[in-house]
């Protein structure tokens, strides 16, 4: 055989193999849940996720129970020695808009820009010591680039066996006219370049004011987060001001009717005035998992009890 063609076959045999190679990388990644639990995955149902674990016992997400803010080395120790089942953490870039910014995201709420932990070493922590969900919220455009570059070295090394969840407010909402988001196109095209495979929690900037209270999510907010998703592949759950929402539940039925992949997020702000009435007819007139609680004590405890009260009740 001349040598020309020789080296044509070894070269043919070198890039078949090549593609092999990283064909099997890329189904390894694919398959770094664990075995037999389709949601241990970074975009896995996060109730599935739960109930495959045994935190909850049914696919409810009033079951399901979240730490805020673990944004300090004692913050998230205090998260990763408790029994709640999602970690819930904020993402700031270190001295951010300063001339000491760094480009290193750490653990921090605007207008805190510096911490004593970074993401690198909070997501090594959760990842090694919990099996916890995750749910990352970004104030700034700036830190999600380099986050998601974080997460996905880790979900490449077979380690992300959870879900995660990757949260901003994309979107101007209720009473802040001037508030400024962070860039909706930005953001899922970070998502999309970086780290597809999370479940997207985007949401509306909101400020609750008590003498205007009756201003409440319009549809055509709604209309407009709804079309900036639809076409995505990621399952999304939108957090909803909990005070808020009962005076708009037309559009968010109409929202969570417009895709399988849709759940809310309630949440709650510290001195908002909700009332477990309103809780009751949400969970009502919805499935038990379309609907997230975040909710702070008494109420929550006290929502819990009568809606399980209720759904008793009605098996009678």
């Amino acid at each position: 055989m001349a040598p020309k063609k020789v080296w044509a076959i070894v070269g043919a045999v070198g890039a078949v193999s090549v593609v092999a190679i990283v064909l099997a990388v890329t189904l390894s990644q694919g398959r770094s849940s664990q075995s037999g639990c389709e949601s241990c995955r970074p975009d896995g149902d996060m109730m599935d996720y739960l109930l495959h674990s045994g935190h909850i016992s049914q696919r409810d997400g009033l079951l399901v129970t979240w730490h805020h803010a673990a944004n300090s080395q004692s913050e998230m120790e205090k998260a990763l020695n408790s029994d709640v089942m999602v970690l819930e953490a904020d993402v700031n870039v270190e001295g951010l808009n300063t001339a000491n910014e760094t480009g290193v995201p750490i653990m921090a709420h605007p207008p805190a820009i510096y911490s004593d932990i970074t993401l690198e070493q909070w997501v090594e922590a959760t990842l090694t010591r919990s099996k916890k969900g995750i749910k990352l919220d970004f104030k700034s455009i700036k830190a999600v680039g380099p986050s998601l570059d974080i997460l996905r070295k880790h979900t490449e090394n077979g380690r992300v066996q959870r879900p995660v969840w990757i949260n901003a407010d994309i979107l101007e909402g209720p009473n802040r006219p001037i508030a400024i988001p962070v860039n909706a196109s930005r953001f899922l095209s970070l998502v999309q370049e970086k780290y597809p495979n999370v479940t997207l929690s985007v949401g509306w900037t909101t400020l609750y004011i008590p003498i205007i209270q009756d201003k409440t999510y319009t549809r055509d907010m709604i209309e407009r987060m709804h079309g900036l998703l639809q076409d995505l592949p990621q399952k999304v759950t939108f957090p909803v001001r909990a005070v808020m929402a009962r005076a708009a539940w037309p559009h968010f039925s109409w929202l969570l009717s417009q895709s399988e992949r849709y759940s809310l997020t309630l949440w709650q702000g510290a001195s908002d005035p909700l009332t477990v009435d309103d809780l009751l007819y949400i969970r009502k007139h919805s499935a038990p998992h379309q609907i997230y609680y975040d909710l702070f004590e008494p109420i929550l405890s006290q929502f819990k009890q009568l809606a399980q009260k209720r759904s008793g009740s009605s098996r009678g």
